[in-house]
């Protein structure tokens, strides 16, 4: 078990120093000066303070055995945190961090994207393949997804047993998603939120049954306004607007029909009767109001081919 503290760090930069220079020894106010610590493959378990290194701009902490994010609040000018392969459950105490751009949780034992609302300059969130039970998935906490939406430009979710896309909804600066090898699997659902995302070029879903639907990737493009890599393949400006232009005209020939169907037919269709009967209902009810059908069906006629009798009107009756 090693904590991370001050000594650990001066003991490691000292070792480096001493690899290149025997004569050279690193000294604190050096040590205060460091923009970029590398704690990589450290066995370290835990956080200490750290408070004396507030010029940390990048820190490299993945492949230990961090279990809990602490003990950064010092490093206000922190802009890159590397804490993937380790056991982290929970995204908390990071809410100082208001310059991180980059955030890199890949491999942990996270299942919900919180604690980063007031992190507004994060442009990149990485929080591929955690260990997640079976039968839950990733998922975004309402307020966190709130603020990632204004700032977020890359984002990749991709191995969390997720089967729905829509906490990603009104993402508008996000431009590259990668969401591969997930359970997602509702066409509908998942262009309804693609169709929000306006600032996306980059999208990724290998690996999902969504990618086996009738037309996956001609409803994808359609419905997607500046795509132009759909899981590692171009699409062109041509594409585009020719699958947009499809769409279009088939919605406007839908609506045509809709119009032009006389409610006469909407009635008709429906009856299993000859052509020139249902001709017949249509005029007696759309043309004369105050006629009516009388059908005489006698022992003869059942079993036998049905003769319809003209439409006749109550005064004709009474004659």
């Amino acid at each position: 078990m090693v904590k991370l503290t001050t000594d650990i760090i001066e003991r490691k930069y000292s070792q480096i120093l001493t690899s290149k220079s025997l004569s050279k020894t690193i000294k604190k106010d050096e040590l205060k000066k460091l923009t970029h610590l590398h704690m990589n493959d450290m066995f370290i378990s835990s956080i200490g303070d750290l408070d004396i290194h507030k010029s940390l701009q990048v820190i490299y902490l993945q492949n230990n055995n961090i279990s809990k994010i602490k003990n950064l609040d010092f490093a206000c000018n922190l802009t890159h945190l590397y804490l993937q392969h380790n056991r982290i459950t929970k995204i908390e105490n990071l809410g100082s961090l208001q310059n991180l751009q980059k955030l890199y949780l890949g491999h942990n034992n996270i299942i919900i994207i919180e604690g980063l609302e007031n992190t507004k300059q994060l442009k990149e969130l990485h929080i591929e393949k955690q260990k997640i039970p079976f039968g839950e998935s990733l998922c975004f906490e309402p307020r966190c997804a709130s603020a990632l939406s204004m700032c977020l430009k890359i984002l990749n979710i991709s191995d969390n047993q997720i089967t729905s896309l829509k906490n990603l909804i009104g993402f508008h600066e996000l431009n590259t998603l990668e969401a591969k090898n997930n359970l997602l699997n509702d066409m509908d659902d998942l262009t309804k939120t693609i169709s929000t995302l306006s600032s996306l070029k980059d999208l990724s879903l290998q690996g999902n049954p969504v990618t086996l639907s009738y037309r996956y990737r001609e409803n994808l493009i359609a419905n997607s306004i500046l795509l132009v890599n759909l899981d590692g393949k171009i699409v062109t400006d041509t594409c585009r607007n020719f699958m947009k232009k499809f769409k279009m005209e088939k919605h406007n020939r839908h609506v045509k029909k809709a119009i032009k169907t006389p409610l006469a037919n909407d009635i008709t269709s429906s009856l299993n009767l000859p052509p020139a009967f249902k001709r017949s209902i249509s005029r007696a009810i759309f043309q004369d109001p105050g006629s009516q059908l009388f059908i005489k069906i006698t022992p003869e006629s059942i079993g036998s081919q049905q003769v319809f009798p003209p439409w006749k009107s109550i005064k004709e009756r009474q004659k």
